[in-house]
């Protein structure tokens, strides 16, 4: 089911919107829905993976305190 929906635009992006409506034979609520729908799904896919990445990557530095102390203890760690 579709609702209608009231916003306020730029006017130069309304006009642009309502351009590239027309070069593509289609309406310009049509190309707003498309348009809102290829953003949302970027989004979410931007979202799952970052998730991703910080599951993916915890925990994977296992090494013994002694080890880090013997890492952080090497010349050089603290400078730039």
């Amino acid at each position: 089911m579709k609702k209608k929906l009231g916003t306020v635009l730029d006017d130069e992006l309304l006009y642009r919107a309502k351009k590239t409506a027309l070069a593509q034979r289609i309406s310009l609520s049509q190309l707003l829905e498309n348009a809102l729908k290829t953003y949302l799904i970027m989004i979410e896919e931007k979202k799952s993976s970052e998730k991703n990445i910080v599951n993916e990557t915890k925990g994977t530095m296992k090494i013994s305190p002694s080890m880090l102390k013997t890492i952080m203890e090497e010349e050089g760690v603290y400078e730039a």
